[in-house]
This record gives C-alpha cells, sequence and structure tokens, in this order.
C-alpha cells in the first residue's frame, strides 16, 4: 500500500503540479511561471523512482531490502519535515499540515513494518571499511550519492534556499509554506542516497533506483519545456545535468560502462 500511494503522490506532481504546489501554498516567483514545473521533476522523479523501485524491483523481497528501507527513511525524514514546519514555520494551527504529517507518520510506520533490512550487517560493513569505493564506478555512484543526499539536507534544514534555487516562494498569506520542501522533497533526496551509502552489499537495485530518480526528474523537466512554457536555459543545463547523472548510474549498475 506505502509504494502504491507514493506512485500515486509523484503521478499527481507530475500530472497536475500546479494544483499540488497550490495545495502546498506554494506559487512560482516573479517572472519565473514556469518554474511551476518543479512539481514535474524535482518533487515528482524522486517519489516514482522509489515508488516503482519497491513496486517493481522486489522479488524476491529478501535479497533488497534496501528498497523498504530507503521508503521508510523517505516518510520518516517527511513527518519529521512536517513537525519541524509545525513547531518553526509557523504551520501548528493548520489542519492540512497536521493531516500530512499524521500521514506521513502512518506511512513511515507502515513502511518500517515492512522493511527488513539488516542491520548488524550493515554495521559491521561499516566497521570493516567494507562500503569504501575501489574503483572509478564506484567513486561516482558515492558521489552521486553524496549530492543527492546533500539536497535533501539542503530542503530540510535550508527551506528558504531550497526554494530560491527552485524558484518557488510562499503565496502571500501563507508564510508557512516557506517550510514546504522539509516535507517528501527532502526526505526522498535523503533516503535514496543515504541508503546506498549505508546498505551491505549487494546494492545494485538501490543504485538503479538512485539512477532512475535523476533521470525521472530530468524526464519531468523534458515535459515541464512543453506544458510549462518551460523552454529556459535554467531548464535546458537542468534537464542536460539530470539525465546525464541518471544515464551514467544505470550504464554503471548494468554493466554498460
Amino acid at each position: 500500500m506505502v509504494p502504491l500511494l507514493t506512485l500515486l503522490l509523484g503521478i499527481a506532481f507530475l500530472i497536475v503540479p500546479q494544483r499540488m504546489l497550490g495545495f502546498m501554498r506554494l506559487e512560482a516567483v516573479t517572472g519565473r511561471p514556469e518554474a511551476i514545473g518543479e512539481g514535474r521533476s524535482s518533487f515528482a522523479g524522486v517519489l516514482l523512482a522509489v515508488a516503482l523501485g519497491c513496486l517493481l524491483l522486489q522479488d524476491p523481497i529478501a535479497l533488497q531490502p534496501g528498497l523498504n528501507f530507503m521508503l521508510a527513511i523517505g516518510w520518516t525524514i517527511a513527518a519529521l519535515g512536517r513537525l519541524v514546519q509545525m513547531l518553526f514555520d509557523g504551520g501548528l494551527s493548520f489542519k492540512h499540515i497536521q493531516a500530512r504529517f499524521f500521514v506521513s507518520l502512518v506511512l513511515a510506520a507502515l513502511a518500517w513494518n515492512a522493511t527488513e533490512f539488516p542491520y548488524m550487517a550493515c554495521f559491521e560493513s561499516f566497521r570493516a571499511g567494507c562500503g569504501l569505493p575501489v574503483d572509478a564506478s564506484e567513486w561516482f555512484l558515492t558521489l552521486v550519492a553524496l549530492l543527492t543526499v546533500s539536497l535533501g539536507v539542503i530542503a530540510l534544514f535550508l527551506p528558504g534556499l531550497a526554494l530560491k534555487i527552485l524558484r518557488l516562494q510562499p503565496i502571500a498569506d501563507a508564510p508557512f509554506a516557506m517550510g514546504e520542501t522539509r516535507g517528501t522533497l527532502a526526505g526522498f533526496y535523503m533516503a535514496i542516497g543515504a541508503v546506498y551509502l549505508l546498505m551491505p552489499q549487494p546494492i545494485e537495485f538501490v543504485a538503479l533506483v538512485m539512477g532512475a530518480a535523476w533521470l525521472l526528474t530530468g524526464a519531468g523537466r523534458i515535459v515541464s519545456m512543453f506544458f510549462d512554457r518551460g523552454w529556459t536555459v535554467f531548464n535546458v543545463l537542468g534537464t542536460v545535468f539530470e539525465v546525464g547523472i541518471g544515464l551514467l548510474v544505470v550504464m554503471i549498475v548494468l554493466g554498460i560502462i
């Protein structure tokens, strides 16, 4: 159920980004109407990648516990971000934020219940240093994972900077919306990168989901170019960067390079 709901949320951001961002009380900054397409890319890409990974790559589940672990971490951080938004961004008295905090908490609990993560194996792997990269390909995947985590950290702890990068802003009567990036945006970026860095072997499917997240983010930006008047230098460069990273990750995982 949790992957399906996550998938539906990602599809909603992909199809009706303006409505989804409007529900979050966010709008494009003045002079950047195409920024509404960030819903199709930055918000939708990571949700779709993790959800599809859990639904399509979990056979048998015992061999790929990292994917459910990724889902659990994502919704846990999303719930934490909603709590921070309520306590520090002025969202405590708004029922729709309270409701989303509760939903995130429930989804996190359900995801943890379905997670069979080898905690001790991960701990021993970390202690033994087995997770250190051994060649150029592994170093590249590690750097991508660190970049992905960093984007999540910015979204969680520096929401103002995150919105500036996305060219979004709270609507005039909703200053609490400044903390919207602390939710699923922060949660799933951090989850994707962190699980790759923490998981013991095998992590091929985890890396594949990480590559898919970058690819789907770039794909969402391409869709935005056609439907959100998004033919801008920012979107073109962003698409090249995101699709390029995603393709390299997938090609490394599949052994093409």
